[in-house]
């Protein structure tokens, strides 16, 4: 539960402290280190590490300072996390097939697709997995080659979404 809470803080925190380093300065320039952190995969920015441990949250139970949301039958799906006052919103529609995600996988350029599309859009079957996938073979939304090795299966996503 404390590492949840931490990395959603930590999230909040620095978006926080780009927003207050802009209006200081009157620059935009701590927006330019959060889009470059966002575009280097730095922490837990946009990470599918970030989704699973919220869904673990909901799937939980658990009553702690969290405010979690999840709309399955909002435009786009999307799961929602309140903390003080900034708010992320995680949409969970794949990217090939535009449907909530069914048998989640997130790569580790972020993005999030359903098992079956991934593996269309890396060439493989599904039963070989995506380690067997080339290291050229690029994520379909941002283009970003070699991103299917280190994929993670969405385990606590995908049990949310059957439990609704």
């Amino acid at each position: 539960m404390d590492l949840r809470k931490y990395a959603v803080m930590n999230s909040a925190a620095v978006t926080k402290l780009q927003r207050k380093y802009d209006k200081v300065h009157t620059s935009n320039k701590g927006k330019l280190f959060t889009s470059k952190v966002l575009s280097q995969r730095i922490g837990l920015f946009q990470s599918p590490w970030m989704i699973e441990l919220l869904a673990f949250n909901l799937n939980s139970g658990s009553d702690d300072a969290l405010d979690l949301s999840c709309e399955f039958s909002a435009t786009p799906p999307t799961m929602t996390v309140l903390l003080l006052d900034s708010t992320r919103e995680y949409d969970l529609t794949c990217g090939i097939c535009l449907d909530i995600v069914y048998d989640a996988y997130g790569l580790s350029c972020g993005h999030l697709f359903c098992k079956s599309c991934a593996c269309s859009a890396a060439s493989i079957l599904m039963f070989q997995g995506f380690r067997s996938a080339s290291r050229e073979a690029k994520c379909p939304i941002c283009r970003e080659a070699g991103v299917y090795a280190n994929a993670v299966h969405m385990e606590e996503l995908n049990r949310l979404i059957r439990k609704t």
